[in-house]
């Protein structure tokens, strides 16, 4: 048994692992995806000619910087640049146009559920387009910008395969945590233009980390070695030892690779707690089985309780309106005949105060007993009353409706009940539905109907 856990335990381990580094892989891919747009959107811009966009002349000037703030649908963004505008080269402006127009797909990034932080673009040309921000930045700031990794390790002479590359964690000056970078250096003509760039925060990877109860040490690593996430507390840029990994896969080109270190001792306890509890498991779900087969059973007796009359298991009244009331509106909406019969057994009272009231109830139960033999699964039959009856016929006319009324009259007076000479007869109103008329008016007028035929003598059918 025990060794049937194990092998299910590192399936279930390995499957777990595959599909983490598959959900971190496509993560990564959509973030690649997002860059590599990006650099399309920029690298058309450049080859248009004179390409002008409206912002620009709302750049301003402030000493050795130049800037502007943009805001689109709530995002905002940020240029901001050293020198003057009147002193930059035309190659310069041209790139600033061309970089403007970025902010649309800036927007749909920093709107997208990837969590990003920051996405911008860093120029060869000493400029820098940030979103989200709606800070200016002074130009020490951006000075000092072209020293951080994302751009030393994606400019050519560091990246001459002009790759994407993903830098170690470091902290962000902005205060949004720990983040790592996609930087993808932009060409144009084989000229170096600048640094697109995506950040990704250590909350969002360690989350990725975390979604399986796994028993071991998960591990985000680059290809130094170094961690970038963890489902276990670690020290930012340490470098994982190797010895104890059980189990490793490359993720994204082999850019960074998903690390597990298992725990042994955790491993046998959580195997032995599964074989353990097996059969306690087994007994759990067949007691939960039992309970929803019971609450089913009980549902359905209290269902049948507030819907069927005690006596007869017909429709209650207020079953039969609110069913009623369904058949009407097909009716109304398929233009289907529908007619009703209101059905009251004559001199009841009588059959009551001379029999007892066990004669009473038989003789109900008995008269139900035809109705639901003379009728279809579609007609809706309901004890409306004491000893009154509503039948409800669909697909059916006032002439249809009228002879089953007659049959039903003419067998209920044949009927005899337990050993007396009582004779049963009722008396029957009968009518067809008109388009658009209320339940209450329908029933109504078979009510009507029915104490015409009681005014009559009784012991017949009227129909109207």
């Amino acid at each position: 048994m025990y060794q049937k856990e194990e092998n299910n335990f590192n399936n279930n381990k390995l499957q777990k692992l595959t599909n983490k580094a598959k959900y971190i892989n496509e993560y990564f891919s959509i973030n690649k995806a997002f860059i590599y747009s990006l650099k399309d959107v920029l690298s058309n811009n450049l080859q248009i000619n004179e390409l002008n966009h409206p912002a620009y002349n709302e750049i301003k000037e402030e000493n050795t910087t130049y800037n502007i703030l943009c805001v689109l649908d709530g995002i905002e963004s940020s240029l901001s640049g050293i020198g003057k505008l009147d002193e930059i080269d035309l190659d310069t402006v041209a790139e600033l146009h061309s970089v403007l127009y970025l902010k649309p797909l800036f927007k749909t990034i920093l709107n997208s559920k990837h969590n990003i932080q920051w996405v911008y673009y860093t120029s060869a040309k000493k400029f820098l387009y940030l979103a989200p921000t709606n800070k200016i930045f002074k130009k020490e700031f951006l000075t000092n910008i072209y020293k951080k990794e994302f751009w030393t390790e994606a400019i050519p002479s560091n990246n001459p395969g002009i790759e994407l590359i993903l830098t170690k964690l470091y902290d962000d000056a902005a205060g949004k945590g720990y983040l790592t970078t996609l930087s993808l250096p932009i060409m144009n003509n084989e000229k170096f233009m600048g640094v697109l760039s995506i950040d990704i925060g250590l909350k969002t990877l360690n989350s990725m980390m975390e979604k399986d109860d796994l028993v071991g040490s998960i591990y985000l690593v680059n290809q130094d070695n170094e961690i970038l996430a963890s489902n276990k507390e670690f020290e930012i840029n340490s470098v994982l030892k190797r010895g104890n990994s059980t189990f490793e896969l490359s993720i994204f080109d082999d850019t960074i690779k998903l690390v597990y270190i298992e725990n042994i001792e955790e491993k046998i306890i959580t195997i032995l707690k599964t074989s353990i509890f097996q059969i306690l498991l087994l007994i759990f779900i067949l007691f939960i089985i039992y309970m929803l087969c019971y609450l089913l059973i009980l549902n359905k007796k209290v269902e049948n309780l507030a819907n069927k009359d005690s006596l007869t298991s017909l429709l209650n009244r207020r079953a039969m309106r609110i069913e009623s009331k369904k058949l009407l509106s097909i009716a109304n909406r398929y233009n289907h005949f529908t007619s009703l019969l209101l059905l009251d057994i004559d001199f009841f009272k009588d059959v009551n105060d001379t029999y007892g009231h066990h004669i009473g109830d038989l003789t109900i139960k008995e008269i139900a007993k035809i109705l639901s033999r003379n009728s279809r699964e579609s007609d809706l039959i309901s004890r409306y009353g004491g000893e009154e009856f509503l039948i409800m016929l669909s697909n059916s006319n006032k002439e249809s409706a009228y002879t089953l009324a007659e049959r039903i009259r003419k067998e209920i007076s044949l009927i005899s009940i337990e050993n007396t000479d009582l004779k049963i007869t009722v008396s029957i109103g009968c009518t067809e539905y008109k388009k658009k008329e209320s339940l209450d008016s329908f029933i109504k007028r078979a009510d009507l109907l029915l104490y015409k035929a009681k005014d009559q003598g009784r012991n017949q059918t009227v129909k109207a």
